[in-house]
């Protein structure tokens, strides 16, 4: 990801909250800058207000472009399965509001009651995800708007029918390429995918750091968990890739693992060169894979590569035959199972991309349980029953826009002013449930306004004021709003609002009108929404984020331990808890950089919290390892101080978490994993010896988790004495 600054504060070596706020202001993300996406966002809102003045309505064109304007923002570079359900939904939900809204307005009271209940549910669908926020957030924003238009309800049901057919027109032109491209949305998440394997193979995982590739691999599970319900040769490929990668994956860290343990023993430089060739080689063949994926040629660019790994392997093979048989020897022949393994991922994935291997009698399966249970009754009702209480952020953050729309409202009432629904819009656009989203946003869109009415003024000021000119300008605008405001909100705000003022303007209003109210309407809904969220501030709950962190990957921790019982690992239960674990790790990060732009958060509350986040990595690496080894006789029963330390293991993350939760826990209450870990070394135990990997992965485990225990403890202790 590339980012980068405006301006920069003053450097301190001390945490700064308005430092982070000032970071997340100034944040420009170029990742997020889809240029293409951007322009035919533009062309769609262009279409949909041709086609909605064309009908003669009464606010038909607007309500068409809103309506595309809107739905845009569901727009996206996912497959074009999920990217169509979901720009769809949207369509519905924006229409639907649009029409609501507008009958609202037929009754005395029907406005603030229909209001305040919409805020409610907008609120709530953060617990959701960040599409069902977004969706509920530009209802809300329709709902508003068409609360304030006097308008018949045949000429209603025109202008939400026109809303809907903007944003269906927005969803036509985003998945046009469906038939032609079908899966060229989940092509490049594969091509993302093994080049950032092959820049893990390369370099060594630094202490504390999170597991690598992470991002891509979340990524590409998202894009391809569809395929599993097409049989047809082109998923089956993508998702054979998708299996090859994440092998490999393991396989890379397991060795990149060993590269460090080899050094931290001081084995003799020669292995340590071998296998530092060796992951450099495999690390230009997995670039070359993605580099040929990315294209889309089908070449096989990696061969030369592939085949310089296959000469690598033998001469390790060569160097360690006949050697007397030692624990050592055992290590060696560990590195050689993953070297030969990882070689022939390779040679399934080159020919993969290149379309030369066949997939006939291939089989995935339906979609992993994660993914089939998002959107069913029982966990949505689940959800919204953990989420009604007071200690839930969702909730209050739902309590906080209803009241606040609630009173915008009666501002907006009172005051009677050309367009005042632009106080309780601007009250939706600018409530959020943390801290720094909503202060960020809030002085991004004061600031962002008043730039954008100062270049919708010049605009139109000095060009002519013809319906083509103003249309194009719109179209502009509209294009820089969708390009270059994903990287950073401030340029939003600027566009967006010289746009809207271009749009109304259409409609006959006079510019200089238009400016001087939205200007004042932004000011008084700013101040509101930023005020109500100092008076009742929501901190943020990292306890939960990293107490779901350590359940998953207690679930993963336990799937990947059946290998050592005695029993095969589950390969759908492993996929499940790793991208449970994948989540929730996204999860707790977005939550600590949030933590850390609230003004109440010190130095040692964000060097603690950051101390613990790398206690997690180090765990989940060491089980990612242990997930790569070897499979022995699986005849051979497990020792009962291989079952006691898996135990006890789960029963210290199960005793963190209770930790996270509230209830007190000291440190006689844990089970002593040191003990259980010397006794596991002394057992014969296959896999846990003196000088094997797993050896040296149970120590992590052990380590890890007894200072994170530590960690956790005086995390608490920080929390209880700030609250």
């Amino acid at each position: 990801m590339q980012t980068g600054t405006f301006a920069k504060p003053p450097q301190s070596c001390e945490h700064s909250s308005w430092r982070a706020l000032w970071t997340i202001l100034t944040s420009f993300n170029r990742s997020k800058m889809a240029p293409r996406m951007a322009f035919r966002n533009a062309a769609g809102m262009l279409l949909s207000l041709a086609v909605g003045t064309a009908t003669h309505a009464v606010f038909g064109g607007s309500a068409a472009a809103l309506g595309a304007l809107f739905v845009s923002y569901s727009d996206g570079r996912d497959p074009y399965r999920q990217r169509a359900f979901r720009m769809i939904a949207a369509s519905v939900t924006v229409a639907f509001a649009a029409f609501i809204g507008g009958m609202s307005h037929q009754y005395r009271f029907g406005v603030g009651v229909v209001a305040a209940a919409a805020a409610f549910v907008a609120g709530m669908s953060v617990a959701f995800g960040d599409t069902a926020m977004n969706v509920g957030t530009v209802s809300l924003v329709m709902l508003t708007i068409f609360s304030a238009q006097q308008l018949p309800p045949e000429g209603l049901l025109k202008a939400a029918l026109l809303a809907l057919l903007g944003g269906l027109i927005q969803t036509a032109l985003s998945v046009a390429f469906w038939p032609v491209r079908r899966y060229d949305p989940e092509r490049r998440a594969l091509a993302a995918l093994f080049g950032g394997l092959g820049r893990t193979a390369e370099s060594a995982i630094q202490p504390g750091a999170a597991p690598p590739a992470s991002v891509q691999m979340s990524q590409a599970q998202a894009a391809l968990q569809n395929l599993r319900l097409d049989s047809g040769d082109e998923s089956l490929q993508y998702l054979s890739l998708l299996s090859q990668g994440e092998r490999a994956r393991l396989s890379v860290i397991r060795l990149l693992q060993m590269q460090a343990a080899l050094g931290a023993n001081g084995q003799p430089g020669g292995d340590g060169e071998t296998l530092s060739r060796f992951l450099c080689a495999v690390g230009r063949a997995l670039q070359a894979i993605g580099e040929s994926l990315s294209s889309g040629t089908g070449s096989n660019s990696s061969h030369d590569q592939i085949v310089k790994v296959g000469g690598l392997i033998e001469e390790w093979r060569t160097h360690h035959t006949g050697n007397v048989i030692s624990p050592e020897t055992a290590t060696m022949k560990d590195a050689l199972f993953q070297m030969d393994a990882l070689a022939g991922q390779l040679r399934a994935a080159a020919d993969l991309a290149a379309g030369s291997a066949s997939v006939r009698g291939v089989s995935f399966g339906p979609p992993s349980a994660l993914q089939s249970r998002r959107f069913s009754t029982n966990s949505i009702v689940d959800t919204l029953r953990a989420n009604l209480n007071f200690q839930s952020a969702v909730f209050r953050h739902a309590v906080r826009l209803t009241i606040c729309l609630t009173i915008a409202g009666m501002i907006a009432h009172a005051t009677n002013w050309s367009r005042s629904y632009w106080i309780p819009m601007t009250v939706v656009i600018l409530l959020r449930p943390d801290f720094a989203a909503t202060f960020s946003r809030g002085l991004l869109r004061v600031a962002g306004t008043i730039v954008g009415l100062i270049v919708a003024t010049a605009q139109i000021h000095f060009l002519p004021p013809t319906v083509a000119v103003r249309a194009t300008l719109i179209g502009a605008c509209v294009f820089l709003l969708r390009w270059l405001g994903p990287a950073n909100y401030g340029f939003f705000v600027v566009c967006v609002t010289a746009a809207i003022v271009l749009l109304i303007s259409l409609t006959g209003v006079p510019p200089k009108t238009l400016i001087q109210a939205r200007a004042l309407d932004t000011l008084i809904g700013g101040a509101l929404a930023l005020s109500a969220y100092a008076l009742w501030p929501t901190r943020e709950p990292v306890d939960a984020a990293l107490a779901a962190l350590l359940a998953a990957y207690r679930e993963y921790f336990g799937a990947v331990a059946q290998r050592y019982l005695g029993s095969a690992m589950d390969e759908a239960v492993l996929s499940r808890t790793k991208q449970a674990a994948r989540l929730a790790r996204s999860n707790l990060e977005a939550s600590i950089e949030r933590l850390a732009a609230e003004p109440s958060t010190d130095t040692n509350q964000i060097e603690l919290v950051r101390s613990m986040i790398a206690s997690s990595h180090r765990f989940v690496l060491a089980t990612m390892a242990l997930e790569a080894g070897e499979t022995k006789n699986s005849a051979v029963p497990a020792s009962p101080e291989a079952q006691q330390f898996v135990a006890d293991v789960q029963t210290t993350l199960l005793g963190l978490e209770s930790v996270l939760h509230g209830r007190e826990t000291g440190p006689t209450e844990m089970p002593d994993l040191r003990n259980d870990f010397r006794l596991l070394l002394k057992s014969n135990d296959p896999y846990f010896h003196s000088h094997s990997l797993e050896a040296v992965e149970g120590d992590t485990t052990v380590n890890s988790l007894n200072t994170l225990g530590e960690q956790i403890l005086r995390w608490r202790g920080q929390r209880q004495a700030h609250s």
